[in-house]
């Protein structure tokens, strides 16, 4: 899930949208007070406990506060985001009150996220090309290493964000010698740059550079335990495969 604010949201904090614009709200929190409030809470909860009622969106809006500042957060499910759609000066009663102004927005078709603000979602060609270079380049190294060292827990960081622990368990089966690989991704993803694809699509590149090509979608396996004491972490996502 990743936390963003609107360019509109941006501009209320005074924020740089062309240094900002496309980056997680986990990057630059503590740039602001309420970016570092929007994080702590939603990246806990992607919804909240207090809903505001827009005049014409029918999208359930949650409050944010932080201070005499309120904002307005939306968790948008199907792109997998939550946004902070606006941000005011909370006096009650007065025209210029946040909530006001926000509820301005929403009859002027102003308040949710724009083309521009999913087209920031994206990665450039250049950001998508440099990700997938690190990834073919550091990714093979982790099962290598853990192939060294049968048993042992491996563990690294690909891309500077992507933190991982690999291990390789020799088995026998029907009498032929086969590597059980497993590998445990920590989430959430560290902040920070370089810019990634969005979960799992990051996943998807990261075992794309790591499984054999004669090891089909349908040969990993997304549910087992990692074999370890105690068994898979309650923040991993687990995948195993098998091959020669």
């Amino acid at each position: 899930m990743q936390l963003r604010l609107t360019r509109r949201a941006l501009d209320d904090l005074d924020l740089d949208i062309s240094k900002f614009g496309r980056l997680d709200a986990t990057a630059y929190s503590a740039e602001s007070p309420v970016v570092e409030a929007f994080v702590e809470r939603r990246s806990q909860d992607p919804t909240g406990q207090e809903t505001t009622q827009l005049p014409v969106t029918n999208a359930t809006v949650y409050n944010l506060h932080a201070g005499r500042y309120r904002g307005l957060t939306w968790h948008d499910a199907a792109s997998r985001v939550v946004w902070l759609l606006g941000v005011g000066w909370h006096e009650s009663g007065s025209k210029t009150d946040a909530y006001a102004v926000l509820k301005g927005r929403d009859e002027d078709g102003t308040l949710m996220p724009d083309f521009d603000d999913y087209l920031a979602l994206e990665l450039t060609r250049a950001e998508a090309d440099s990700f997938v270079a690190l990834v073919a380049n550091e990714a093979p190294k982790l099962v290598a290493a853990a192939r060294r060292e049968p048993g042992s827990e491996i563990t690294g960081c690909i891309a500077n964000r992507i933190n991982l622990t690999v291990t390789v368990e020799t088995i026998d089966v029907d009498g032929e010698s086969l590597d059980e690989v497993w590998v445990a991704f920590e989430m959430p993803v560290d902040p920070g740059d370089p810019q990634l694809p969005p979960y799992p699509e990051w996943i998807v590149a990261v075992l794309g550079a790591m499984v054999p090509v004669e090891v089909g979608v349908a040969d990993l396996d997304f549910a087992s335990a990692f074999p370890r004491p105690g068994g898979s972490r309650s923040n991993e996502v687990v995948v195993c495969w098998r091959s020669y």
